[in-house]
């Protein structure tokens, strides 16, 4: 992370009014300094890597966030949305000012500490925060915003992303990159993971979904009620969801005895047999990735198209379309995505490979699906497609960081081919738990395949990973 000091010099006015000769000693002193606006990423070795490349302003420094809790009031008739955020936060160097991203909505108050700060809003969606008095380095301290609007989403190449609101109807929260800031002020990087408290206030007839689990249902007002969730394992900001509907509930008892909470859309219904899988899609993949890694389960079913399914933590948003494919890939990307995140949106295709990777895996074991033919079948159709391997797994481009997901998928296929089940399961289970919750990027990965293998992939690497050609035959039909 990177540190600007600003530095301060008296002048010599007296001596050099009077022409007097000599040296006026200068003396330097170090002052508080502002957060970069755009969050700095440092490799473990102290080498600074910068600002995510795709979204530079996305994410600020100078401090660490260690919780959000949002106090939300949702009207359904106007779609406005007020709210207040207390974020606690810890300061990782001496701090004059900070800022939060937040798209849109319109801020009314903030305080740091409890006291009145300076605020303004700059660029496409920072929030810059000037407290009345520094904060010194490792202090922790609160900031509250009160802010209020009706949330946009963000239009990307998969489908719009963050506050999907329909009038009179549901509103939801969803999709990734960016999506927390519609809604909420937050520091929009995944390096900066944190818990996540929800309270929103809506009419009686409504009930509200949320990260980890519901903590308390009661009155707020004739006709109305606050409902409360909490997620208490820190998770990546792109992971949050919220869904506010007359959802229908269902509680469905998983292996262990746990409950998981479903809910649908009155018109997604007939989803209920895909959630009510949930219990066999995650016994399977626990015994492919090891123990479930988060404090919840379940899903939220909408009645809508989205272009994408959701791997929220702890529950997944699926759109109209949503079949047990995707209810396996998104139960997967509780290990592979929300459970390991990538440092920066380069390195998205790292999870989301596995996670994908998982339903090939679903259907070789449940409906006996030959891999390799598959593999055969789909690398014949793309052989002669330059565009189908010209983009970079480890660097797919901004707006395009999930375009080229059938790539990555053959790539996990190749590797498994390469060295080998005893191993490649190995590394399933095994990457996601030496950084539990954490980030890792394709180098991490590179590295960890390497000594789990004792094999130098150098060559399987640069051809797939980072190659923009077809790669050549020995590696797309590798032999162990």
């Amino acid at each position: 992370m990177t540190v600007r000091i600003r530095w301060q010099e008296p002048l010599c006015t007296a001596l050099l009014a009077t022409t007097m000769i000599g040296a006026c000693p200068a003396s330097a002193v170090a002052q508080p300094a502002p957060g970069s606006d755009g969050y700095v990423h440092v490799s473990p070795d102290g080498t600074v890597l910068g600002p995510d490349p795709y979204y530079p302003k996305d994410g600020n420094g100078g401090y660490d966030v260690d919780n959000y809790s949002l106090a939300l009031d949702y009207a359904p008739y106007s779609m406005l949305l007020s709210g207040r955020a207390t974020i606690t936060a810890t300061a990782t160097q001496d701090l004059n000012r900070f800022d939060l991203d937040l798209r849109g909505l319109t801020v009314r108050s903030v305080t740091v500490g409890g006291v009145a700060a300076a605020f303004r809003r700059a660029g496409e969606h920072e929030l810059v925060i000037t407290p009345r008095t520094p904060l010194a380095k490792g202090e922790r301290f609160t900031v509250v915003v009160g802010y209020d609007g009706r949330p946009e989403p963000i239009v990307t190449a998969r489908g719009r992303v963050g506050w999907l609101a329909a009038y009179g109807d549901s509103a939801v929260a969803t999709g990734q990159p960016r999506s927390a800031m519609t809604w909420f002020p937050v520091n929009g990087t995944e390096a900066d993971k944190a818990t996540l408290r929800v309270s929103v206030t809506v009419l009686d007839e409504f009930s509200v979904l949320g990260n980890g689990s519901q903590v308390s249902d009661g009155p707020a007002g004739l006709g109305r009620h606050t409902i409360t969730w909490s997620e208490e394992t820190a998770l990546a900001p792109s992971t949050a969801m919220l869904g506010i509907g007359r959802w229908e509930v269902e509680k469905i008892t998983l292996p262990g005895g746990r409950t998981a909470i479903n809910a649908y859309h009155p018109c997604a219904v007939d989803k209920r047999e895909i959630g009510g899988k949930l219990p066999e899609v995650l016994e399977f993949l626990t015994g492919k990735f090891g123990d479930y890694p988060q404090s919840a389960a379940g899903g939220l079913f909408l009645d809508r198209s989205l272009g994408y399914t959701h791997g929220a933590q702890t529950r997944p948003v699926y759109g109209r379309s949503a079949t047990i494919a995707d209810l396996v890939y998104a139960t997967a990307y509780q290990w592979w995505g929300a459970g390991v995140s990538g440092k920066m949106w380069r390195d998205a295709l790292m999870a989301e490979s596995v996670a994908r990777y998982a339903v090939w895996l679903w259907d070789e074991t449940k409906n006996g699906v030959d891999l390799d033919r598959r593999y055969r079948e789909m690398v014949a159709k793309v052989s002669g497609d330059a565009g189908f391997w010209a983009p970079k797994l480890t660097d797919p481009g901004k707006g395009t960081e999930f375009a080229p997901t059938t790539k990555a998928v053959l790539m996990v296929h190749a590797l498994r081919r390469l060295i080998g089940d005893d191993a490649f399961f190995q590394i399933m289970a095994g990457f996601p738990m030496i950084n539990p919750q954490g980030n890792q990027n394709w180098h991490d990965f590179e590295l960890y395949v390497s000594a789990m293998t004792q094999r130098d992939l150098g060559e399987f690497n640069h051809a797939w990973l980072d190659g923009t050609v077809r790669p050549p035959d020995e590696l797309l039909f590798p032999r162990k």
